[in-house]
């Protein structure tokens, strides 16, 4: 969806080049329009003037009376010409000199106005009048040069152009520094959201204009109330796994007592299922952990958390004398909670140094999220057990210590990210874990 600076700075500068489009087109045609009745007006004049001097003698023919007409009429290829025409006759301007003026003949009262060419291509536009008088009938046509008047047009056309171009970038610079002025606060809110996803702060700044305080508002009360469902959630989930690790305590001890050790097969049921009962509460805890992840958490450092659990597995694993090599690329982070990625990756660390025979390799980078990769150089996995590693209790060597749900816990924090978890062959030799996680963002 486009933002609303585009929308807005899209629209305005629409509205703002169909204005001046308009101005523009207004102002061509007013401008011409008003110099044709200029024009026109003073050209109506001409033609009365000459009716005013035009007689015909007794032999009915037409006569002007030089003296009497402007000196336009006299000078060659002036601007200014007429034609006078009958039945019988037709006079012209002196000066026309030899051109021929095409002219339209109108009846009495008519009046008709054209644009034709005159001496020397010139553009000329002429009024041709129908009169009646000393019993005859005649038209009297007048014409003027409009060549400066074209000029000029384009002249202002060209003038009200380059002014409207200047006036149109000003105004969109100035639309800019408005739309700028008037998004900022929204561009503070977006910077604060930032900032509340990958948990540098939380909350947002709720100073912001009276349209999105409110919803700023509600976003803060909504983030606070989640933290506190969460952390009692948490709380109360692990005061009832003590309570419940309490009682399977008892249990186990009155199982230990001589009336029950008299029948080993009972002592050895309630042994079975305190210890099933203990595997179901931890893992429900560590689900119900998972699912209670509902903020973004503070940027992990991968690096850091790598070397130290590093450390960790060399002291527990002295015997196999480990090499585990780890690489983080420099853009990457993770968003999610500390606790989340802190288990999966000792579970899948754990795993791999408790199968391996020296090396563990792991790599971690920015693909389409967040991407961890773990070799190991062990004995790997058979194919048919790779779909059923994440199954809760399943492991697949009972001869080595564990309870199976370390890759189960692993599926739920990946699947709580809506990641995935990946299991095939390794180049090594042993089992190579591919893990992505989506919820997690780059620098």
């Amino acid at each position: 969806m486009t933002s609303i600076r585009s929308r807005l700075s899209i629209g305005l500068t629409i509205l703002l080049a169909v204005l001046l489009l308009g101005q523009w087109l207004w102002l061509t045609f007013t401008v011409k329009e008003l110099v044709e009745k200029q024009v026109i007006k003073h050209l109506q004049e001409e033609t009365e003037s000459l009716l005013a001097n035009l007689n015909i003698d007794k032999t009915g023919q037409l006569q002007i009376s030089d003296a009497q007409l402007s000196s336009n009429y006299q000078r060659a290829f002036s601007g200014l010409y007429f034609v006078v025409e009958t039945k019988q006759k037709t006079l012209y301007s002196r000066s026309l000199w030899d051109f021929n003026l095409v002219s339209q003949r109108v009846g009495t009262g008519v009046k008709d106005i054209s644009y034709i060419e005159g001496p020397r291509q010139q553009p000329l536009l002429a009024v041709s009048a129908g009169y009646f008088k000393q019993g005859q009938q005649f038209t009297i046509t007048v014409a003027e040069n409009i060549d400066w008047m074209l000029a000029e047009k384009r002249l202002l056309v060209r003038n009200f152009s380059l002014v409207s171009a200047v006036g149109v970038l000003l105004l969109l610079l100035f639309q800019a520094g408005m739309i700028r002025q008037v998004l900022r606060p929204l561009s503070h809110a977006q910077r604060q959201l930032k900032k509340l996803a990958i948990g540098d702060i939380d909350k947002v700044d709720e100073r912001a204009p009276d349209e999105i305080r409110p919803l700023l508002s509600e976003l803060n009360r909504l983030t606070n109330s989640m933290i506190i469902k969460t952390r009692r959630s948490r709380q109360s989930l692990g005061n009832l796994a003590h309570r419940l690790k309490t009682q399977l305590t008892l249990l186990n001890q009155i199982a230990d007592k001589d009336s029950v050790k008299q029948d080993p097969q009972t002592r050895q049921m309630i042994y079975q299922q305190t210890e099933a009962i203990r595997q179901v509460i931890d893992r429900e805890l560590k689900r119900a952990r998972v699912s209670g992840f509902t903020l973004p958490g503070k940027g992990v450092n991968l690096a850091e958390m790598l070397e130290q659990l590093s450390d960790t597995l060399n002291l527990i694993y002295q015997d196999k004398r480990l090499a585990i090599h780890w690489h983080v690329d420099t853009n990457v982070r993770f968003n999610g909670d500390r606790e989340d990625i802190q288990e999966l990756l000792g579970n899948l660390l754990d795993n791999a140094c408790k199968w391996c025979q020296h090396q563990v390799d792991v790599s971690a980078s920015m693909e389409e999220g967040l991407k961890i990769v773990i070799d190991d150089d062990g004995p790997g996995c058979e194919v048919d057990d790779l779909s059923r590693l994440t199954q809760r209790g399943f492991r697949a060597d009972e001869s080595k210590p564990g309870s199976g749900l370390g890759l189960a816990i692993v599926f739920d924090i990946v699947e709580s990210y809506d990641g995935k978890l990946l299991f095939k062959d390794s180049d090594k030799g042993g089992l190579q874990v591919t893990v992505h996680l989506q919820s997690s963002l780059p620098d």
